[in-house]
C-alpha cells in the first residue's frame, strides 16, 4: 500500500502507520482502530474548513495588493476620427488605473491564492522528507486539476437557469493558458518516463519551473494583442478614456468616490417608487454600485467561503420590497419606471407589435379582512394574436401566507385575442383586531421559444388588508413637499384611507403663492379617479427651471368635490416648496454618507484589528437581520478558525503585504497538518496516499472553488472568469506545485552528488491519464461552442445539451478515478 511501519514515537513499540511531520502529538497506539479513524476523519475535515478560511484571508491581501492604482494625467484628446491630437486648454484630467494587469494578476497572485494550499503542501512535503519525491503533494495537484476541469465545469453548467448560457469571450487567452497547462502535464510525462526515466535531472526541473514565467509572458502578450498590428494613434490613451466613461456609468468618480450628480439622478428615479426612504435609496445605490463593478473569480470564491462559514457576506442583501424595486431597475435600465404607481412602460413600436405585454390592472389595492375571495385583474396589450402564459406568485409583507392570506402560485394563460384574465385571492379572517397589513403579488414570464411575452410596468401589486368596507377618506399623503428646482417635476401622493369600496373620485387644483403657474411650474386643475380597491395615486406636477438665482418659492394644491360617497380628509391642502440646489446639499451629503456606509459594510477586508475580531466573532459579520438558522450553525463550527485568523494583520498594514506573508505561513502550517492527517487516515482505512490525495483531500480543498465558480458563472455575462480561472489554476498548480519542489530537490541532490529519483509508477500513470481526460474534456467544450444543439456556448445552454455534456464530463471523472485507484492496488 505504500505505507511503511516506521514510527515517529520516541517511546514504545512501532505503530501500524508512520507518523507525519507534525502528527501525531498524542500516544494513540492503544486506541481502537475505529476510534482513530473517526477522530482523524473529522479532524481532517475540520482542518480543511480552517484552511479555506485562512485562504480567504490570504486572498483579501491579494485583492488589496492588486487593487493598487496610479494617477494618469490625460493632457491630450483624440479627435472623432482618431487621427488628430489636440491639446486641451483647461487643466489635465486625472484618472486612476490599476497597476496590475488583470491577466498577470490572475495567473500570479490570484491563481496562487486559490492554489496555495496544494502548492505549499507539495513543497513542504518534499523539503521536510529529505528532499525525496512523495506521493501526496503531486497527486493532490493532479487530482484537483482533474476535479476542477471535469467536475467544476459540470457544476457551472448545471448552475445556470433554463436556456441560460455562458460563452468564453476572450477565447485566445483561454486557449493559450489551456495549451500551456496541457503542455506542462505532457512535459511531466516526458521527463518522468522518456527523457530520463525515474530520474529528474536539474535542467529538467529548472525547465519545468521556468515554464511558469513563460506562461505569464505569452498570456500577457495575447491579452495585449502584440501579434496584431495596429495603426491607431495613442491606443493606451483611448483605453483610458473608455475606462473613464465606464467608471462614470458606475456612479464612481475617477478617484473612487461617489459622484454626487449621478447619485442624485439615481435617487430621484428610485424615489418614484412608493415607500422608499433615504436609507432605502442609499442601500439601493450601494447595491447598484457593487453589482455594476466587475468582479473576478477570486471575489466570488471569497464570498463562497464566507457563505459556508457563516461569515460576513460580500453581496448586498435587500428586503423583499427593495429587491422587487431593484429587479425592476436592473431589468429596465437605470431610469427604470414607476411600477407601483401605474406609469406606462416605455416600449418601442416593435415591442408593442411583437410582444404580448402583460401586467396588473392597478399597482395597489385594499380589501377588507372578511372579504374571503376576491378577483384581481391581469390585462394584456401589444400583440394579441398569440397565446401568452405568466405566473403569479405571492410575496410576504407584514401579512404572512397561511396566517393572513392563502399562498398564491398560479399559472395564467391568455388565449388568442384575450385581453383580460382574473385570478381569485383568498383572505383569511382570524377574528382578532389587527392593524392594516399588506402583501404583494408578482408576475413572472414563463418562457416558451415560440411565444414572445414581456411584463408591463405594473408587474408587482401591493394588496392591503383592512377591517372595513367604507368608500374611504381621501387626502394628501403629506402636508408639504420640498422639491429641487432642477428636478423637473414633483410627485404628490394622494391616499385613500379607512375604506376602499367602489369607484370614487376627487378634484384638485393648484393655487399660486410666491410660485406662479406658467413661470415656476405648470399648474391647473383636474380629477383623480380611484377604482374599486385602489388606495393610492400620484399627481405629477411639472417644475420649470428658469436657471436664475432666487429665493424659495411656494404653491399649494387643494382637494375638493369628491364622488361615490368618499370624504375629504384633514390634509386637503399640500404646500410645495421649490428650493434652489444649494438647499439640497445636506440631504445629498446624508445620502452619500449612507451609501458609503453600505458599501463599506460589504468590503472584503477591514482596516483595523478591532474590526476584524468583531466581524469574526459575530454571526454573519454582525448582520443579524439577514442571518438564518443555518448561518448560526455554520458560524458555530467555524468560530474557532475565524477568531484565530482575525489576529492576522489587516490590509492597512504595509499595503496588505504583511497580511500576505503572514497568512501564507499559516497556510503552510495548516497544509502540513492536513498532509499528516490525510496520510495517517488513508493508512488506517487501507488507502494509498495517491487515492487519498485525489479523493478526500482534492475534494476538500476544491470546495470553495466549486461554490465560487458557480457564483461567478451565474453573475457574469461571459464564461471567461470561470473557465480562464480554472485553466489558470491548473497551470499554476502543476508548474509551481510540482516544478518548484522538484527543482529544489533536484538542486539539493545535484549539490550532494546524487540523483533525484522518482519512481514512474507513482505519478507518471496519473499524469498520462489526466492528459487524456483533459484532451477529451476540451474537445467537448469546443464542440459545444460550435454546435447549435449545445447552445453554441461552453456553459449552460439547452437542457438536453447540458445534461449530455455533464454526463460526459462526470463519466470521464469516474473513469479517471477508477483507473487511478486500480493502478495503486
Amino acid at each position: 500500500m505504500g505505507h511503511g511501519n516506521t514510527s515517529k514515537y520516541p517511546w514504545g513499540p512501532d505503530d501500524v502507520c508512520p507518523g507525519g511531520l507534525i502528527l501525531p502529538i498524542l500516544d494513540e497506539r492503544l486506541w481502537p482502530i475505529n476510534v482513530r479513524v473517526v477522530v482523524y476523519l473529522f479532524t481532517l475535515l475540520y482542518f480543511l474548513l480552517g484552511i479555506s478560511i485562512v485562504a480567504d484571508v490570504f486572498m483579501t491581501a491579494i485583492d488589496k495588493i492588486t487593487s493598487h492604482t496610479k494617477k494618469v494625467y490625460l493632457a491630450k484628446e483624440l479627435s472623432p476620427n482618431g487621427s488628430d491630437v489636440s491639446l486641451r486648454p483647461d487643466q489635465p484630467e486625472v484618472i486612476e488605473v490599476r497597476i496590475w494587469n488583470p491577466t498577470i494578476a490572475n495567473l500570479t497572485l490570484m491563481a496562487l491564492g486559490t492554489s496555495s494550499p496544494e502548492i505549499l503542501l507539495s513543497i513542504i512535503e518534499t523539503v521536510f522528507h529529505h528532499f525525496e519525491a512523495r506521493k501526496l503533494g503531486p497527486n493532490i495537484i493532479v487530482g484537483s486539476a482533474a476535479f476542477n476541469l471535469l467536475i467544476i465545469t459540470s457544476l457551472c453548467t448545471l448552475s445556470l437557469g433554463l436556456n441560460e448560457k455562458r460563452r468564453i469571450h476572450d477565447l485566445k487567452v483561454f486557449l493559450v493558458i489551456g495549451a500551456f497547462s496541457f503542455f506542462a502535464y505532457i512535459w511531466l510525462l516526458l521527463i518522468i518516463e522518456v527523457i530520463s526515466p525515474n530520474v529528474i535531472e536539474l535542467w529538467e526541473a529548472a525547465a519545468t519551473f521556468l515554464l511558469f514565467p513563460i506562461l505569464m509572458f505569452f498570456a500577457y502578450a495575447t491579452d495585449q494583442n502584440w501579434c496584431r498590428k495596429s495603426t491607431e494613434h495613442n491606443t493606451h490613451q483611448l483605453d483610458l478614456d473608455l475606462d473613464q466613461s465606464e467608471t462614470k456609468k458606475q456612479l464612481i468618480l475617477n478617484n473612487g468616490k461617489i459622484d454626487k450628480e449621478n447619485l442624485i439622478k439615481f435617487v430621484k428615479n428610485v424615489k418614484k417608487y412608493s415607500g422608499i426612504t433615504d436609507a432605502d435609496a442609499a442601500k439601493l445605490a450601494a447595491t447598484k454600485l457593487i453589482d455594476s463593478t466587475h468582479r473576478g473569480a477570486m471575489w466570488y470564491r471569497i464570498g463562497a467561503v464566507r457563505r459556508f462559514t457563516g461569515g460576513k457576506q460580500i453581496e448586498p442583501v435587500l428586503e423583499d420590497h427593495l429587491r422587487q424595486v431593484y429587479d425592476v431597475i436592473k431589468k429596465n435600465g437605470e431610469n427604470g419606471y414607476d411600477a407601483l404607481n401605474n406609469k406606462p412602460p416605455t416600449f418601442s413600436q416593435h415591442d408593442e407589435t411583437k410582444y404580448a405585454i402583460i401586467e396588473f390592472h392597478a399597482p395597489t389595492i385594499a380589501v377588507k379582512e372578511n372579504i374571503g375571495k376576491f378577483p384581481v385583474t391581469i390585462w394584456r396589450h401589444g400583440n394579441l394574436n398569440t397565446k401568452a402564459t405568466v405566473r403569479v406568485d405571492s410575496i410576504n409583507g407584514t401579512a404572512k401566507e397561511g396566517e393572513d392570506f392563502v399562498k398564491v402560485k398560479e399559472v395564467v394563460e391568455f388565449k388568442e385575442n384575450e385581453e383580460e384574465k382574473e385570478i381569485f385571492i383568498e383572505i383569511l379572517d382570524d377574528n382578532k383586531f389587527e392593524l392594516d397589513e399588506e402583501f404583494f403579488l408578482r408576475l413572472s414570464v414563463i418562457h416558451h421559444k415560440e411565444i414572445m411575452v414581456k411584463l408591463g410596468c405594473i408587474s408587482i401589486m401591493e394588496v392591503t388588508i383592512i377591517d372595513n368596507d367604507e368608500p374611504g377618506i381621501i387626502s394628501f399623503g403629506k402636508r408639504g413637499l420640498l422639491v429641487k428646482e432642477s428636478t423637473g417635476f414633483v410627485e404628490v401622493p394622494i391616499v385613500r384611507t379607512h375604506g376602499s369600496d367602489s369607484e370614487v373620485s376627487v378634484k384638485w387644483k393648484t393655487i399660486d403663492e410666491s410660485a406662479i403657474s406658467g413661470r415656476d411650474y405648470i399648474g391647473g386643475e383636474g380629477e383623480i379617479i380611484f377604482k374599486d380597491k385602489e388606495v393610492a395615486k400620484i399627481l405629477r406636477i411639472e417644475i420649470i427651471n428658469d436657471m436664475c438665482p432666487e429665493k424659495d418659492e411656494c404653491f399649494e394644491i387643494k382637494l375638493f368635490d369628491t364622488t361615490g360617497g368618499a370624504k375629504i380628509g384633514n390634509v386637503n391642502r399640500i404646500a410645495i416648496t421649490i428650493s434652489s440646489d444649494d438647499d439640497f446639499d445636506s440631504v445629498v451629503d446624508r445620502l452619500m454618507l449612507l451609501t458609503n456606509i453600505n458599501i463599506h459594510a460589504l468590503e472584503l477586508h477591514r482596516q483595523t484589528w478591532a474590526e476584524q475580531i468583531k466581524t469574526a466573532m459575530t454571526v454573519n459579520g454582525g448582520d443579524l437581520t439577514n442571518a438564518t438558522t443555518l448561518t448560526y450553525v455554520l458560524h458555530f463550527f467555524s468560530f474557532f478558525w475565524k477568531v484565530i485568523f482575525a489576529f492576522i494583520p489587516p490590509t492597512a498594514v504595509f499595503s496588505g503585504w504583511l497580511r500576505f506573508f503572514t497568512s501564507l505561513v499559516l497556510i503552510g502550517i495548516m497544509a502540513t497538518i492536513i498532509g499528516d492527517l490525510a496520510t495517517i487516515f488513508g493508512c488506517l482505512i487501507g488507502l494509498d496516499d495517491a487515492v487519498t490525495a485525489i479523493t478526500i483531500v482534492a475534494l476538500g480543498m476544491s470546495l470553495p472553488d466549486i461554490l465560487g465558480a458557480c457564483m461567478v458563472t451565474r453573475a457574469e455575462t461571459h464564461a471567461d472568469e470561470a473557465m480562464i480561472h480554472i485553466a489558470g489554476s491548473i497551470a499554476v498548480k502543476v508548474l509551481m506545485g510540482v516544478g518548484l519542489p522538484w527543482f529544489i530537490a533536484a538542486l539539493y541532490h545535484y549539490l550532494h552528488g546524487n540523483l533525484f529519483e522518482i519512481p514512474s509508477t507513482r505519478i507518471g500513470f496519473n499524469v498520462l491519464l489526466y492528459s487524456v481526460m483533459a484532451i477529451l474534456a476540451v474537445t467537448v467544450l469546443m464542440v459545444r461552442r460550435n454546435v447549435e444543439f449545445f447552445g453554441k456556448a461552453e456553459l449552460g445552454g439547452p437542457t438536453k445539451g447540458r445534461y449530455i455534456t455533464v454526463a460526459i464530463l462526470i463519466s470521464l471523472w469516474v473513469i479517471y478515478l477508477s483507473l487511478t485507484c486500480f493502478q495503486t492496488f
